[in-house]
Parts: structure tokens; C-alpha cells; sequence
């Protein structure tokens, strides 16, 4: 199948700025949000989208701040008002495995100010030798903050990955703006 023959996929983007992780760009689809990452800029991020978010489809990627309102307002309220994400925000896994899916959703569900192991979440899925394989989704969940993989820590009580020295550094951040005491 040649380029000019791949079903088309609209994705809108939009990017903010925020007092507490600085700028973060979001994209969704009409499934939902399907993509939010951190200090880029416009061009890298839409290389991400092009590349990873929308693979199998010819994108049409559109700047919209009125498409991604929804998605910002809910962060913003996160972000600003420690206001739970809304488990009624429509998120898009439709790139994603079912086991990628089943984790995240998963970990959407964790509360605000609590934290779980990679460990227990293998207990959860009944399958206590997978939370390498968790360890990885949760590396290369598309959407953190909504997806909050900042509460998922080591069975030692250490953080763990959250996206290199940075992410690391957002981690607490965001554990500490949810009220989390770290050791």
C-alpha cells in the first residue's frame, strides 16, 4: 500500500504552558487524547505524532486549541487545583497492544496521593513475572499525567523510571503535588 492509499487519521495538537512541568504539548484524535509530552518543540513533536502515535494511517496533524480544550482544562485542574483527572476523559489506545491497554487502564484508576508497585500491578493481572514488561509499558505510556504512571514505584521504595534524569525529577514533582511523602 503506498503512502497516497493509507486511510487518513485527523490528530489536533495544541501545547501549554504551566507553572508546575512547564510546557507540555497534547494531541487527540477523535477517540480521545492520544499523545502528551514534555519540553519539545513544535516540530519534534509533530515528528512524534507522524512517526509513533499514527503509524498504519496518513496524518493530518492540526494545531486546535478548541479540539484539545477539553484535555487542557482537565490538566490545567490537575496541575492547578489538584483536582482528580476525570476517569470520563476519553483517552485513544487504538495504537496499542491489549496488554499495553489492560496496564494502563489499570493505572489510570489509581487514586490521587496514592502509589502502587510494578510488583502488584503483576499481581493484579494475575502474571507476578511481569513487571519488567510493566516497567516497559509504563516507560513508553503515550499520555503521563493522565495516565498516572508517576504513581507506580519499585516493590524497594525507590521511584523507578520516569523518562530519564528529568522525568525523574518530574516524578517527584508530581508525587509531592499530590502529597505523597518520599522517603
Amino acid at each position: 500500500m503506498m503512502a497516497d492509499d493509507l486511510p487518513t487519521c485527523t490528530v489536533f495538537y495544541a501545547n501549554m504552558q504551566t507553572a508546575l512541568l512547564d510546557q507540555i504539548w497534547i494531541a487527540a484524535s477523535d477517540n480521545g487524547i492520544c499523545c502528551l509530552r514534555f519540553d519539545e518543540d513544535s516540530a519534534s513533536f509533530i515528528s512524534h505524532l507522524a512517526k509513533r502515535v499514527i503509524t498504519g494511517e496518513a496524518p493530518s496533524i492540526i494545531h486546535s486549541e478548541a479540539e484539545t480544550k477539553c484535555y487542557q482544562d482537565a490538566i490545567l485542574a490537575y496541575l492547578e487545583e489538584k483536582t482528580p483527572i476525570p476517569e470520563s476523559l476519553r483517552v485513544d489506545f487504538h495504537q496499542l497492544t491489549s496488554f499495553q491497554q489492560q496496564i494502563l487502564e489499570i493505572v489510570r484508576r489509581l487514586p490521587m496521593g496514592s502509589t502502587t508497585t510494578y510488583g502488584e500491578i503483576a499481581e493484579q493481572i494475575k502474571n507476578p513475572n511481569a513487571s519488567r514488561a510493566i516497567g516497559q509499558v509504563l516507560r513508553r505510556n503515550p499520555i503521563p499525567v493522565i495516565i498516572p504512571c508517576h504513581r507506580v514505584i519499585s516493590s524497594n521504595g525507590t521511584l523507578g523510571g520516569y523518562g530519564g534524569v528529568i522525568g525523574s525529577k518530574r516524578k517527584i514533582t508530581l508525587l509531592k503535588h499530590e502529597g505523597v511523602i518520599l522517603a
